[in-house]
Protein backbone atom coordinates (compact mmCIF):
# COMPACT_ATOMS: atom_id res chain seq x y z
CA UNK A 1 0.00 0.00 0.00
CA UNK A 2 1.00 3.18 -0.89
CA UNK A 3 0.82 6.18 1.72
CA UNK A 4 1.02 9.96 0.52
CA UNK A 5 4.45 10.37 2.18
CA UNK A 6 5.41 8.12 -0.22
CA UNK A 7 3.90 9.81 -3.10
CA UNK A 8 5.52 12.52 -2.00
CA UNK A 9 8.67 11.50 -2.10
CA UNK A 10 8.46 10.26 -5.95
CA UNK A 11 7.36 13.52 -7.02
CA UNK A 12 10.27 14.95 -5.43
CA UNK A 13 12.37 12.69 -7.15
CA UNK A 14 10.68 13.35 -10.35
CA UNK A 15 11.31 16.97 -9.77
CA UNK A 16 14.59 17.08 -8.84
CA UNK A 17 16.04 15.00 -11.48
CA UNK A 18 14.15 17.13 -13.82
CA UNK A 19 15.86 20.26 -12.53
CA UNK A 20 19.04 18.31 -12.89
CA UNK A 21 18.79 17.65 -16.15
CA UNK A 22 17.64 21.06 -16.88
CA UNK A 23 21.37 21.94 -15.41
CA UNK A 24 23.43 19.16 -17.87
CA UNK A 25 21.38 20.71 -20.86
CA UNK A 26 22.26 24.27 -20.45
CA UNK A 27 25.80 22.80 -20.23
CA UNK A 28 25.68 21.11 -23.23
CA UNK A 29 24.46 24.61 -24.60
CA UNK A 30 27.46 26.45 -22.87
CA UNK A 31 29.60 23.54 -24.23
CA UNK A 32 28.03 24.12 -28.09
CA UNK A 33 28.96 27.82 -27.80
CA UNK A 34 32.76 27.19 -26.57
CA UNK A 35 33.16 24.71 -29.74
CA UNK A 36 31.96 26.89 -31.85
CA UNK A 37 34.03 29.46 -30.67
CA UNK A 38 37.31 27.06 -30.94
CA UNK A 39 36.27 25.70 -34.01
CA UNK A 40 35.81 29.68 -35.75
CA UNK A 41 39.73 29.98 -34.02
CA UNK A 42 41.08 26.90 -35.51
CA UNK A 43 39.79 27.53 -38.93
CA UNK A 44 41.34 31.07 -38.80
CA UNK A 45 44.44 30.07 -37.28
CA UNK A 46 44.42 27.00 -40.12
CA UNK A 47 43.93 29.88 -43.03
CA UNK A 48 47.33 31.91 -41.25
CA UNK A 49 48.82 28.84 -40.96
CA UNK A 50 48.50 28.19 -45.05
CA UNK A 51 50.07 31.56 -45.75
CA UNK A 52 46.78 33.52 -46.23
CA UNK A 53 46.33 36.97 -44.97
CA UNK A 54 43.92 39.02 -43.56
CA UNK A 55 43.37 41.20 -40.70
CA UNK A 56 42.73 41.40 -37.56
CA UNK A 57 39.65 43.55 -36.04
CA UNK A 58 40.22 46.04 -33.17
CA UNK A 59 36.65 47.31 -33.03
CA UNK A 60 35.24 50.70 -34.54
CA UNK A 61 35.05 49.32 -37.94
CA UNK A 62 39.21 49.71 -37.61
CA UNK A 63 41.87 46.50 -38.98
CA UNK A 64 44.92 46.02 -39.08
CA UNK A 65 47.10 43.58 -41.53
CA UNK A 66 48.42 39.92 -40.04
CA UNK A 67 51.88 40.68 -41.03
CA UNK A 68 53.17 37.45 -42.73
CA UNK A 69 55.68 36.17 -39.75
CA UNK A 70 53.47 36.34 -37.27
CA UNK A 71 53.13 34.43 -33.59
CA UNK A 72 50.08 34.19 -31.29
CA UNK A 73 49.66 34.71 -27.42
CA UNK A 74 47.67 31.94 -26.48
CA UNK A 75 45.99 31.10 -22.64
CA UNK A 76 47.52 27.72 -21.53
CA UNK A 77 45.52 27.74 -18.53
CA UNK A 78 44.51 29.63 -15.17
CA UNK A 79 45.60 32.96 -17.29
CA UNK A 80 48.96 32.07 -17.99
CA UNK A 81 49.63 33.34 -21.52
CA UNK A 82 52.32 32.25 -23.75
CA UNK A 83 53.82 32.98 -27.17
CA UNK A 84 52.64 30.19 -29.78
CA UNK A 85 53.80 29.88 -33.61
CA UNK A 86 50.71 30.05 -35.44
CA UNK A 87 49.88 26.22 -36.16
CA UNK A 88 51.26 25.33 -32.59
CA UNK A 89 48.21 27.41 -31.32
CA UNK A 90 46.33 25.32 -33.96
CA UNK A 91 47.26 22.16 -32.69
CA UNK A 92 46.75 23.47 -28.57
CA UNK A 93 43.06 24.79 -30.07
CA UNK A 94 42.37 21.49 -32.02
CA UNK A 95 43.33 19.33 -28.73
CA UNK A 96 40.56 21.84 -26.88
CA UNK A 97 38.14 21.07 -29.44
CA UNK A 98 38.55 17.42 -29.11
CA UNK A 99 38.31 17.51 -25.17
CA UNK A 100 35.21 19.94 -25.26
CA UNK A 101 33.72 17.41 -28.01
CA UNK A 102 34.26 14.48 -25.05
CA UNK A 103 32.90 16.30 -22.17
CA UNK A 104 30.10 16.97 -24.26
CA UNK A 105 29.37 13.01 -25.40
CA UNK A 106 29.31 12.46 -21.30
CA UNK A 107 27.02 15.19 -20.80
CA UNK A 108 24.93 13.92 -23.32
CA UNK A 109 25.13 10.25 -21.44
CA UNK A 110 24.46 11.50 -18.31
CA UNK A 111 21.31 13.26 -19.51
CA UNK A 112 20.32 10.38 -21.59
CA UNK A 113 20.52 8.23 -18.41
CA UNK A 114 18.50 10.97 -16.21
CA UNK A 115 15.70 10.87 -19.06
CA UNK A 116 15.35 7.33 -18.71
CA UNK A 117 15.41 7.82 -14.66
CA UNK A 118 12.66 10.64 -15.39
CA UNK A 119 10.57 8.22 -17.11
CA UNK A 120 10.57 4.97 -14.88
CA UNK A 121 10.06 7.60 -11.52
CA UNK A 122 7.24 9.02 -13.72
CA UNK A 123 5.83 5.51 -14.20
CA UNK A 124 6.23 4.12 -10.61
CA UNK A 125 4.90 7.82 -9.24
CA UNK A 126 1.46 7.80 -11.65
CA UNK A 127 1.31 3.75 -10.37
CA UNK A 128 1.14 4.72 -6.88
CA UNK A 129 -1.28 7.38 -7.77
CA UNK A 130 -3.56 4.45 -9.24
CA UNK A 131 -3.16 2.35 -6.20
CA UNK A 132 -3.21 5.21 -3.95
CA UNK A 133 -6.39 6.81 -5.19
CA UNK A 134 -8.42 3.24 -5.35
CA UNK A 135 -7.82 2.27 -2.28
CA UNK A 136 -9.39 5.43 -1.03
CA UNK A 137 -12.28 4.34 -2.60
CA UNK A 138 -12.69 1.03 -1.51
CA UNK A 139 -12.54 2.20 1.90
CA UNK A 140 -14.94 3.38 3.69
CA UNK A 141 -15.73 6.74 4.15
CA UNK A 142 -14.75 8.16 7.52
CA UNK A 143 -16.59 10.61 9.30
CA UNK A 144 -15.11 13.23 9.87
CA UNK A 145 -15.71 15.84 13.24
CA UNK A 146 -15.98 19.31 12.71
CA UNK A 147 -14.07 20.39 15.69
CA UNK A 148 -16.02 22.97 17.74
CA UNK A 149 -14.67 26.03 19.18
CA UNK A 150 -15.48 25.71 22.72
CA UNK A 151 -17.50 28.75 23.29
CA UNK A 152 -15.89 31.04 25.64
CA UNK A 153 -17.39 31.92 28.76
CA UNK A 154 -18.59 35.32 29.45
CA UNK A 155 -17.26 37.03 32.56
CA UNK A 156 -19.04 39.44 34.10
CA UNK A 157 -17.89 42.05 36.87
CA UNK A 158 -18.74 41.51 40.14
CA UNK A 159 -21.71 44.23 39.48
CA UNK A 160 -22.74 42.05 36.56
CA UNK A 161 -21.23 44.96 33.85
CA UNK A 162 -19.83 43.68 30.75
CA UNK A 163 -15.86 43.94 31.03
CA UNK A 164 -13.92 44.45 28.00
CA UNK A 165 -13.23 40.51 27.01
CA UNK A 166 -16.68 40.38 26.20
Amino acid sequence: MVDSIELQRLAKLVDMNRSRLDEINQQIERIEAVQLEHDDTRRALKALSDGKSGHIPLGAGVMIPIPKQVTTIVDLGTGIFGERTVENAEDLVTKRLEDLSELRTQFEAEASLLRKRIEELATNFEEAAKNYSSNDNESEPTKTKVEEKPQRRRRKSMGGELTLDD
